[in-house]
């Protein structure tokens, strides 16, 4: 089962979050090409790689269930909070995901561009979330 982890500012906080979706996506950067016109013959320009974007719908529970991660808080709301308090701060988050065997396979910083929360029936929250990557200037 793969984890979802979100921190902020060098892991002054990190929560890993409570389910992650059947097909979640893990998506490769898009690459910017150009192509010119020559007098003969066209030339392509290999381009830089564009920033990575993600969206996916999820369960932030308010009990605890068998299949979320021991380190998972049961608190929904808490996530909230966490989301909304940061996103204020104008603070880029850092998204991690890790594999079954605990292998990294996706580590970026990202902005948080949308946070939509739902709250079903049973008292638990469904969200959904849009990230985008984000580069940091040096």
């Amino acid at each position: 089962m793969y984890k979802i982890i979100f921190s902020v500012n060098n892991n002054e906080e990190v929560w890993t979050l409570p389910h992650c979706p059947p097909d979640f996506p893990i998506p490769q950067p898009e690459q910017h090409h150009e192509t010119y016109e020559g007098l003969s013959r066209d030339y392509r320009r290999i381009g830089t790689l564009g920033l990575r974007h993600m969206e996916w719908t999820a369960l932030l529970p308010v009990h605890r269930y068998p299949f979320m991660p021991s380190e998972a808080s049961a608190d929904g709301w808490a996530y909230v909070d966490f989301f909304d308090r940061w996103r204020d701060k104008k603070v880029p988050f850092r998204l991690i995901v890790l594999d079954s065997k605990g292998a990294s396979r996706l580590n970026m910083p990202v902005t948080v561009d949308s946070f939509d929360v739902t709250v079903r029936r049973n008292g638990d929250l469904e969200y959904s979330i849009a990230v985008t990557e984000y580069r940091f200037i040096t």
